[in-house]
């Protein structure tokens, strides 16, 4: 990601340069998949992975929109309000998050 911040003018290096960010970035997509998948069935895994896929897709295209309506209304102080809350919540959620323990005799 620190090379884009240098950008080429070439398009053929720039393409490349994106393909191989997209690349990296569904490599550790799908390591990050794996972990999930013991806790749900597997039939129906495709369905939550979709619907957790959908919700972060949502997410990362909505944010930035409603930051930016928030700025121009409030300002960059109420942004970060905004961010911190929607962090606090997000950690929230996690933290309610119930992992099925193994009795392992040691």
């Amino acid at each position: 990601m620190l090379c884009l911040l240098y950008m080429p003018a070439n398009p053929a290096l720039c393409a490349l340069l994106l393909f191989m960010t997209g690349l990296l970035l569904s490599i550790g997509f799908s390591a990050y998949m794996v972990y999930p998948m013991s806790f749900v069935a597997k039939d129906k895994f495709p369905v939550a992975n979709a619907i957790v896929n959908m919700r972060g897709q949502l997410g990362g295209a909505a944010t930035p929109f409603i930051a930016g309506l928030i700025l121009d209304h409030y300002g960059w102080n109420t942004v970060f309000l905004f961010m911190a809350g929607i962090s606090l919540l997000t950690f929230l959620v996690v933290v309610t998050i119930d992992e099925p323990m193994e009795n392992c005799d040691a």
